[in-house]
């Protein structure tokens, strides 16, 4: 902890507040050693003073408030496409394009599944049958162009919840990410959905809006439920937004996300949060949602269950390190220097630094994962879906009023189960996984004091902060 809380201190030490007299580089060197001697708790603490800070990563002279700030970001995204990759495959959502995820069993039947995945990797996994499961995830940089929470999902998929949605137009580095998704923002720019629960977006005291400026990483998708099909970051894992307070001063948040579903789902209720056993995606009972909606009806039906249910088998998210940058906005008034603090937490197992750069006017934050991190528990929880909630969700996907229950009653006649089994009348509602808000400490929407606190194993996510920098 000694040799971390130096580490933490040194950068935090580099707080650049321009003045008639800066202290030197060695000045703040030693006052970085003194206050590690203090920082055993793994919380560091540094005020802003008078120092001459060392040079960061160069920059864009033109650059924005909040940047990737080396090419590792693009270097990490480059190996992982196919070779010769000019567009994404529509083949991965379905052989007829125009098929709608679970819309069409409505109309084909549940013997002519063609669309296994709501979101079907557009770079898939090592396993072709299960292509969701460690997928590449790939960063990208943009600007918002809308951003809504959304107010119906198809809730068996979205264990925590509804969606918050935001439209990414994308730097041009990072262009090819994107695909026209009916009007959501044309060529060049992606779609992306991060679940309410997930994303403490109040407790960080920043609700993402039109016009930030955003980094994230994330699993890059088609999304199958809306032919024809586009791009999307379904979820991001991390994200960062940053805008302007003042003409002066930029305000930032950022976020890691620690768990999202793998889509793939099972009849047993122990496995869906086991996060370290494997053997599960190999569990005979382990299938794709729509498939497992079949057999979840089924089983519910012969056992005379109270409800249908499935439940889906969730991962913990992983990263490679991450370099970025949150600067103060251009151009910089003559005679100003970099006014900046930061709060930044993190769980064991991630380390997190902060450098403030005056030449550039920006702060370096660099993530580091190492093999020690182990995600906090996630405790069960699920919820009622009631039928004609459900039909309402499934009537908007498929642009027509569609009574789901009576639906999976004909379903049910057809393979000649029981109609009047327990689990399929209207007042049994089907079961969803529903996971409560991941909370965060008081304090998380602050900026200031500049503080790294790390260890910190009572919250579940890797990492989280708040930024500010700006000119004085």
């Amino acid at each position: 902890m000694k040799k971390f809380a130096m580490i933490v201190a040194v950068n935090l030490a580099v707080v650049g507040l321009g003045c008639a007299a800066c202290g030197s580089q060695g000045d703040a060197a030693a006052g970085a050693a003194d206050a590690a001697a203090t920082a055993d708790s793994g919380v560091s603490d540094a005020a802003a003073s008078d120092t001459t800070v060392a040079a960061g990563p160069q920059l864009p002279t033109d650059r924005p408030i909040l940047l990737w700030s080396d090419g590792e970001a693009l270097a990490q995204n480059a190996p992982r496409l196919p070779a010769n990759f000019d567009l994404p495959d529509q083949a991965v959502c379905a052989k007829d394009p125009t098929r709608q995820y679970i819309g069409e069993i409505f109309k084909y039947g549940i013997n002519n599944v063609q669309v296994d995945w709501h979101w079907a990797p557009v770079v898939a996994g090592p396993d072709a049958k299960k292509p969701t499961l460690k997928q590449p995830e790939f960063n990208l940089a943009g600007a918002l162009t809308h951003y809504n929470e959304s107010g119906d999902d198809v809730l068996a998929d979205h264990p925590f919840g509804l969606d918050t949605n935001a439209d990414v137009k994308l730097d041009a580095d990072f262009a090819y990410l994107g695909r026209s998704h009916k009007d959501e923002g044309g060529e060049g720019a992606i779609h992306a959905e991060l679940e309410h629960n997930i994303f403490p977006r109040q407790a960080l005291g920043m609700v993402p809006a039109k016009g930030d400026r955003t980094l994230m990483r994330g699993v890059w998708v088609l999304d199958c439920g809306h032919p024809p099909y586009g791009t999307e970051m379904h979820p991001p894992s991390f994200v960062a937004f940053a805008r302007p307070s003042t003409p002066e001063t930029t305000q930032a948040m950022l976020l890691f996300a620690p768990y999202r579903s793998s889509l793939l789902f099972n009849p047993s209720v122990e496995l869906a949060t086991k996060l370290d056993d494997d053997a599960r995606f190999a569990d005979l009972g382990t299938a794709s949602f729509p498939h497992a909606l079949v057999a979840a009806v089924i089983k519910a039906v012969a056992s005379k269950a109270d409800y249908v249910t499935a439940h889906a088998l969730m991962v913990a998210n992983r990263f490679e390190t991450l370099h970025f940058s949150v600067c103060a906005p251009l151009p910089r008034p003559a005679g100003a220097h970099l006014q900046a603090s930061w709060r930044l937490t993190s769980r064991s197992g991630v380390t997190l630094t902060a450098a403030a750069d005056d030449a550039q006017g920006c702060v370096h934050i660099t993530a580091v994962m190492d093999q020690s991190y182990k995600p906090m528990p996630l405790t069960y929880a699920n919820t009622p879906w009631p039928w004609d909630q459900l039909s309402a969700s499934a009537g908007g996907q498929l642009g027509a009023s569609v009574d789901v229950r009576a639906e999976v009653v004909k379903i049910a006649k057809k393979m000649g189960l029981d109609p009047n089994a327990p689990a399929l009348q209207a007042d049994h509602p089907p079961r969803v996984d529903a996971y409560a808000m991941l909370e965060l400490p008081a304090g998380a929407d602050q900026d200031a004091p500049t503080a790294i606190q790390s260890g910190v194993d009572t919250q579940a996510f890797p990492f989280f902060g708040r930024v500010k920098a700006g000119w004085q």
